[in-house]
C-alpha cells in the first residue's frame, strides 16, 4: 500500500511537472481542433467526478483540495476520455469527407 501511495504521489508530480513546463503555444494546441462539444463533455466530466469526489460547491473559480492519488485518476479519466471523444470526433469527420461527392472542376 506504501509503495502504490508513493507510485501515484510520483505520477502526479510528473504529469503536473510536464503540464507545467509545457509551453503556452503548446499547451493551446492541444485544444484548437477540438469542437465544443468535446470541451463541454470534458468539462462535464470534471463536475461529475468532483461531485463524486464529495465537492459541493464547484464554482468556476473555486479552489479544491483533493488528495494527490484522486487527482491523478481525474487526470487519467481525463486524458482516456478526451483521447476517445477526439478520434470518435476525427472519424466522424473523416466519414462525413468520404461520403460527399467528388467537386467537379470546370
Amino acid at each position: 500500500a506504501v509503495v502504490q501511495t508513493e507510485r501515484n504521489k510520483a505520477a502526479t508530480r510528473d504529469l503536473l511537472a510536464y503540464i507545467r513546463a509545457m509551453p503556452e503555444q503548446q499547451m493551446t494546441s492541444l485544444t484548437n481542433d477540438v469542437t465544443e462539444d468535446v470541451l463541454d463533455a470534458m468539462k462535464k466530466l470534471v463536475y461529475s467526478i468532483m461531485r463524486g469526489m464529495g465537492t459541493s460547491n464547484i464554482e468556476p473559480d473555486a479552489v479544491l483540495e483533493q488528495s494527490g492519488a484522486a487527482m491523478a485518476q481525474l487526470c487519467m479519466w481525463q486524458l482516456v476520455i478526451g483521447y476517445n471523444l477526439r478520434e470518435l470526433e476525427v472519424r466522424d469527420q473523416l466519414q462525413k469527407q468520404l461520403l460527399q461527392p467528388p467537386a467537379v472542376e470546370p
